[in-house]
Parts: structure tokens; C-alpha cells; sequence
């Protein structure tokens, strides 16, 4: 069964009995969530949804009504769309210039990190942000992970000989954590991004404590940078 957007919407509100609000992405790691707001619910569910079968709907309003269930149409429908990594979402190479380091090798940081401290669980890709000709703010984004893309994107500023090694690994293990753990709910329904898992993870670093000094200390003289 092949749904437009507005359709898949109107179907998981019918089926659910609630009002939803549906958002489509890319992100392969979290193929579906949702959020109250209210007597919204807001659904986010990978593009492969839009063909989904009634059995698989099925499954999608069970899970946003909170009542149990094996899954087993829905676990069967992802396997067998991302069988091989067949699916209709190409990705898009990543630049050369946006992963080549000058002093920094974040590639080899994210694998030492992910064989070390996450199990292997990591998948994103890693990369530089764009080179930026605008001068020195007051304050600085260090990274960012981005879940449509699963990509973890790191400021160029930290690519520097003066920075050193631990706080950028740190930096980018921050960001990993992100892709892991993803975003928890608190119980009145808020977003939790930096959980008590969250925090005990990041504080496994064994540069955490320098780490954060140090990141202090470079917050303080960022418009030398």
C-alpha cells in the first residue's frame, strides 16, 4: 500500500483514534517515535513507511497508543527494506575536504572510541563542518550530531594544533553518545537529552575531569581562536 504523506497521516490518526502530526526523515537508526503534546501526538517515521501494509500500521498505533506488542510485522518490514542496504534513500558521499584533518584525525578518534567505549554501536559518519571566513563570536557550537543524516559534525576551529588531542576525542565522544543513546522522555513528556545514562557514559571518558576543565579555559579566550 503506497501513502502520500497527508494520506499516512490521516490513516495513523483514524487507526490510533488520536491526532497526528507526522514528520518523515531519513534516519536510519530511529525508524520510529513519537512525542504527546497535548492531544497531539507527534510521529516521526523513516520514508519507508509510506508503503506500509495495514499489518505494519498496525504495529506503528500500538506502539503509539502503549499497548504491547512482538513487532513482528514491523521488524519484518525494516529487515526486509534495508536487506542488503536496498532501500530508495541513497546517501550522498561525504566531500573529501569535510573529513581530511590537518592535525586532528577524527576518523581514527570515532573508531578507537567506538571499539572502546560503545560496544561498536556507533554508525555515523564523521566529518569537519564548512571553513567559515566570518570572524570570532563570543561564544562557539564545538559539534553537533545530526540524526537525519546520522552524521556528527565537528567545528573546524578544533582542528588546531593548540587544542589538544583528549578535549577533541571528548568533543566528538559527546556527540557519539548522542547517536547512541539517542533522546530519552522525562515523565511529563519533555525531551531528555542528557540523562542519567547520558552522563554516566560521558563521565567513562578518562579525560572527562580535564576535559571539562579545559573546556572552560577555551570558552574564556575563544576570539583568539
Amino acid at each position: 500500500m503506497r501513502f502520500d504523506p497527508p494520506g499516512l497521516q490521516e490513516e495513523l490518526s483514524r487507526r490510533s483514534g488520536r491526532r497526528v502530526q507526522l514528520f518523515l526523515t531519513n534516519n536510519r537508526r530511529r525508524m520510529v517515535s513519537a512525542r504527546r503534546r497535548g492531544a497531539l501526538v507527534e510521529v516521526r517515521l523513516q520514508r519507508i513507511f509510506l508503503d506500509s501494509d495495514p499489518e505494519v500500521l498496525d504495529d506503528i498505533v500500538c506502539l503509539l497508543n502503549g499497548r504491547e506488542t512482538d513487532r513482528a510485522a514491523l521488524r519484518r518490514f525494516i529487515d526486509e527494506r534495508f536487506k542488503d542496504g536496498c532501500d530508495d534513500q541513497p546517501r550522498r558521499a561525504v566531500p573529501p575536504d569535510r573529513t581530511r584533518s590537518s592535525h586532528h584525525d577524527i576518523a581514527a578518534y570515532a573508531r578507537n572510541l567506538n571499539q572502546t567505549y560503545l560496544g561498536g554501536r556507533s554508525t555515523a559518519t564523521v566529518m569537519w563542518g564548512r571553513r567559515s571566513s566570518k570572524r570570532s563570536r563570543r561564544s562557539i557550537r564545538f559539534a553537533c550530531y545530526d540524526p537525519e543524516r546520522n552524521v556528527v559534525i565537528m567545528n573546524r576551529k578544533l582542528d588546531n594544533p593548540d587544542i589538544p588531542g583528549y578535549f577533541v576525542e571528548f568533543v566528538l565522544f559527546h556527540e557519539m553518545l548522542h547517536e547512541v543513546l539517542g533522546i530519552g522522555e522525562r515523565a511529563d513528556g519533555r525531551r531528555d537529552i542528557h540523562g542519567s545514562l547520558f552522563k554516566l557514559m560521558e563521565s567513562t571518558y578518562p579525560d572527562y575531569d580535564k576535559a571539562l576543565r579545559y573546556e572552560k579555559e577555551l570558552c574564556s579566550r575563544l576570539g583568539s581562536l
